[in-house]
Order: structure tokens, then sequence, then C-alpha cells
């Protein structure tokens, strides 16, 4: 984000220090490179052959303007309001991270039945959430759902305000009984009984995407989410379980990434994603296929589950 009161004008919304562990350029605890010199490996599965060089990761995942707030003649009211919050949970993620990092490569902890501690796991649910809420897509859904119902009484500045301030209520202390937290709230009533588990993959080959948490239920609407899948680096990630899932699994644990490990997290990511996968590496020949499955079975899909 820019200093001052200039207001920021690519607006990511899959954060860029998010993007950066997913680098080749990336390294655990070393935090000395400037953000501007990493790069990553993007996939677009609309094509068939992928770019073969490593782009520059501030140069994905934005929209302009995306999180400013308008009057009704479409002028910035809030300049960056929300892009300093975002900043200073993104600095969260940070620390978060490198506390993950700091013991997920103790192999001692494989055997620990209390991984996370309960901040962590807070941290976390509410970081998916925002994650999910921030996304261009379901902004547009949410503006779209408030032209449906208010008609005319409203116009497209005042609907993006709209769908911003049910989204992302940060532009004050949320009151956790406010019309304004419901969205949020509804979401991590999903997620509040899950249990945990963070996966850690020392060839650091997974991937993640431009919506890079696959939420998986047989039935919609649930209870419970079956199942999370959110990559956090290339060597690490966090998983979620609900339902059935969560008695085949043991609970608040640290466990190796194998082989069938990497290939759920693969192809949950080309599943999900929203057109473009990324990675630190260019995908084999085994990877491919994957995703190609992955495609294939889209295509055929007559009913598509809904997915958030």
């Amino acid at each position: 984000m820019s200093k001052g009161s200039d207001i920021t004008k690519k607006q990511h919304y899959i954060p860029q220090v998010y993007l950066r562990g997913f680098s080749p350029e990336y390294k655990r605890n070393n935090g000395d490179l400037p953000l501007s010199r990493y790069t990553i490996f993007c996939h677009d599965l609309s094509v068939k052959d992928q770019i073969k060089k490593a782009i520059p990761v501030k140069s994905i995942c934005y929209s302009e303007n995306l999180y400013e707030v308008t009057d009704c003649e479409g002028k910035i009211v809030l300049g960056n309001r929300l892009e300093r919050f975002f900043s200073v949970l993104e600095k969260m993620f940070g620390n978060y991270r490198h506390e993950l990092e700091r013991k997920a490569f103790i192999e001692d902890n494989y055997r620990t039945k209390c991984f996370l501690t309960s901040e962590e796991k807070v941290f976390w649910v509410a970081y998916i959430i925002i994650q999910i809420l921030r996304l261009p897509q379901i902004l547009d859904l949410a503006e779209r759902t408030s032209l449906e119902i208010l008609g005319k009484q409203i116009n497209i500045n005042q609907a993006q305000n709209i769908a911003k301030r049910f989204c992302l209520p940060f532009f004050e202390e949320m009151k956790e009984d406010s019309q304004e937290t419901a969205v949020f709230n509804a979401l991590f009533d999903l997620m509040k009984n899950m249990s945990f588990a963070v996966g850690v993959d020392k060839r650091a080959r997974i991937i993640t995407s431009d919506k890079p948490v696959h939420i998986y239920s047989k039935e919609y609407p649930c209870e419970e989410y079956e199942r999370i899948i959110f990559p956090i680096t290339s060597e690490i990630c966090l998983f979620m379980f609900g339902g059935e899932d969560k008695k085949r699994y043991p609970k608040n644990s640290l466990f190796p990434i194998g082989d069938d490990g990497r290939e759920e997290i693969l192809k949950s990511m080309a599943d999900s994603s929203f057109g473009k996968i990324y990675s630190n590496h260019l995908l084999d020949k085994k990877e491919k296929k994957f995703v190609e499955e992955v495609l294939i079975e889209k295509e055929a899909k007559t009913c598509p589950t809904l997915t958030l």
C-alpha cells in the first residue's frame, strides 16, 4: 500500500505477501528480498501451454480501486480505508506464517496432539473467511444481490458500497450481532467446530490458485463443511475437517505430505480456481495430467456443485 494519503490504485485480492510463499525466490525465515523481486509461475487453465517464465508477484491478482467506497457519482470518499485494514491483516499473516514455519519442520512435532494453539486456530479461521469475502467474484455476487433486492432504489455505486459493507465490515469496530457481521458469522458458524491439521511437503511443490481456499461439502446448505484446504506456502498446507472427515483424521495434528496429499491439494486448487493456479515451479507431466483430469471432470458435470 502507498504511503500518506495517496490511494493505492492496484489493490490485490490475493495478497502479495501470501503469493510470495509460492515463489521460487521464497526461503523460510528470510525476508530480506524486496517484495518487488518475487516471481511466480502462473498456469492459465484456459490455455494448453503454460508460460515458461515466472512473472512478478505484483503483476497478478489485483483490480483497480477494488476496495474503495464511493459517493453516488463514483467519487472515492474513504480512500484506502480497507487497504489499511488489509495491510494490518497481511502483516499478521506474515507473523503467523513464520510461527508455523518455526515449528512445522521439527519432526518431533508429528507426535504432538495439540500442534496449533487456540490463538492460531482463531486467526486462521478468520483469515480464511476474510480471504473468501475479499474476492472480486464474491463482491460482484453481493453487488448483484443488492441490485436484485433494492432495484431502482439504488445505483451501481451504492450497490458496490453495500457489498463492501456486508462482506468486509471493517470500517469500524465490529459488533457481533450487527447486520454488517452477518455474512462473516454465517461462514464462521460452518467452520467453528471443524478440526485442524497442518501438512508439510518437504519437496515444496504445493500449489495455490486465484481462489486459494477450497471448501468441500457433499450437500449445500449444510451445518458444517466437510473439508477445507488452504495452502499457506509451497511447503505448508492447512486442512480443516468436519462431519465424517472429522472422525477419520487426528485432531490438531502435524503430518508429512506425500504424493497422495500433494495430488489432493493440486486437484482441489485446480477444481476451485477461477482459472489460474500458481506455483514455484513449472508443472511436470504428472501434475499436468492431474489438472487435465480435473478440467475434464468439471466439463462433464451437468449440475456443478456449489463451491465458495
